[in-house]
């Protein structure tokens, strides 16, 4: 009679049995039995013999035949030259039978790379497949926010996952840097930032077949609470435009977002031919690593321009070194910035306008301690505190939206202001209502009569 099972020692000195086929007498995958005593180790193997070999996670019985039958499918799969659409099928097949959930996709060697590899690639704005896709599809992707992306990469991703491979991330890697950015004590707007430029190439990679499965599902999502901009009160409005400023470009740039609700970069992006003679064309913005480009929502806008706010960018421009009427030169020279720098073909860098806006706020708190220290008081009883509010630049372009969001609609401002969408302008207004351009004008000469009134005075 034959034997039925081996019994051996391996590392460890435990005893592994190796049951035998009985259709053709070969030798099975051995088990271990876990013993390392012969007696129990036998006597396992004659239980297992009798009512089935423990298999999968719950150790579920399974006949020596049918055991027999699964290594049989399995060597033939091993020694068959199988391509990628075969292993595929195998795959489809054992999910229809309920047996795996898992998904699968062609090996093309794409998802071996290195993940750290792969997403400063992803974020190059000239090497990326996902931003040139973007691009030709209309979308806007600035070289600005790719420069970020790999800055914050390199800050915070590097050294995490090391030599890990595109193919081997998983939900619990994800997790695990989700948690060591808390721990840093970042915010929950940073943490966002930082865990988008791992969340968006997976998702990518998974849309693309690179990887079989995104690991990005399941994830908490980020409740991110934003700090707001604080705005001036109309007082400190009319304080701050009747000081002496520094730099003649802050101060014009910062009536131009207090009246118009212009953005700092839009305000930058400003030439001659913007000037219009009751109107202002905002059609460009400009950042330190795009140039030029188009607002912040895609769309170029006309806006009303105040008389006093039009003779103040046309003075500023007169000062303009490179202010010389030649149809023949390049566009920077025959159509000049107005917010000057000491290169004709860039604005002034965005800390002009900051600095300046700050230093205004600082002289109107001198003006204020003057004042107490006349009447005898060591303190104002009141101050700017613009580093506890929050005021900055963009700050003007909030205290417009409030102001004249109490003269007119809602939609109306909105257009004006370049707002995408009412539900973001809707911070500050809160009705709808069409209107037009001249009507904004009008409001606008209301709202903000007191300050130009009061610099023309000064």
């Amino acid at each position: 009679m034959c034997r039925e099972y081996y019994l051996h020692k391996r590392h460890g000195g435990i005893f592994y049995v190796e049951f035998i086929n009985p259709e053709n007498g070969k030798k099975l995958t051995a088990r271990s039995t876990g013993e390392k005593d012969k007696f129990k180790a036998q006597v396992k193997a004659e239980l297992w013999k009798a009512n089935g070999i423990p298999t999968g996670r719950k150790r579920t019985p399974r006949s020596i035949e049918e055991a027999a039958g699964i290594e049989s499918i399995i060597k033939v799969i091993r020694k068959s030259e199988l391509n990628a659409n075969d292993a595929l099928r195998i795959v489809s097949t054992l999910k229809i039978m309920g047996l795996i959930d898992i998904a699968a996709v062609p090996n093309t060697g794409r998802g071996a790379v290195i993940f750290i590899q792969f997403l400063e690639i992803f974020w190059d704005f000239d090497k990326s497949e996902y931003i040139q896709d973007q691009l030709a599809h209309g979308f806007r992707f600035t070289r600005g926010h790719a420069k970020t992306c790999h800055r914050l990469l390199k800050a915070h991703l590097k050294g995490f996952f090391g030599d890990k491979k595109l193919n081997c991330v998983t939900t619990d890697d994800l997790e695990k840097i989700s948690k060591q950015l808390a721990d840093k004590k970042l915010s929950t707007s940073s943490r966002k930032s930082i865990m988008h430029i791992v969340r968006k190439p997976l998702q990518w990679a998974f849309e693309k077949k690179i990887i079989p499965e995104n690991p990005c599902l399941g994830l908490t999502r980020f409740s991110v609470k934003n700090k707001k901009r604080g705005i001036l009160t109309e007082a400190e409005a009319e304080a701050v435009f009747s000081v002496n400023w520094n730099d003649n470009r802050a101060y014009v740039a910062s009536l131009v977002a207090l009246t118009t609700g212009a953005r700092q970069g839009e305000c930058l992006a400003l030439r001659r031919s913007d000037i219009g003679d009751e109107t202002l064309d905002i059609k460009h913005n400009f950042s330190r690593t795009d140039g030029l480009k188009c607002p912040k929502n895609g769309e170029e806008r006309i806006v009303p321009l105040q008389p006093e706010v039009r003779a103040a960018l046309l003075d500023l421009l007169s000062n303009n070194p490179f202010n010389i009427s030649n149809p023949d030169k390049p566009d920077y020279i025959s159509d000049p910035f107005i917010f000057y720098s000491l290169l004709p073909d860039k604005p002034c860098d965005y800390k002009v306008l900051t600095k300046g806006f700050h230093k205004a706020m600082d002289g109107v708190n001198l003006m204020y301690l003057e004042a107490a220290q006349k009447q005898g008081k060591e303190k104002p009883e009141i101050m700017i505190d613009y580093k506890g509010r929050n005021i900055v630049f963009h700050s003007l372009r909030h205290y417009h939206c409030t102001k004249i969001s109490e003269k007119i609609s809602g939609e109306l401002a909105a257009k004006g202001t370049g707002h995408k969408s009412l539900k973001t302008f809707k911070m500050y207004a809160d009705h709808i209502e069409k209107k037009n351009i001249r009507e904004i004008g009008r409001a606008a000469a209301q709202v903000f009569g007191n300050i130009l009134q009061f610099r023309k005075a000064g």
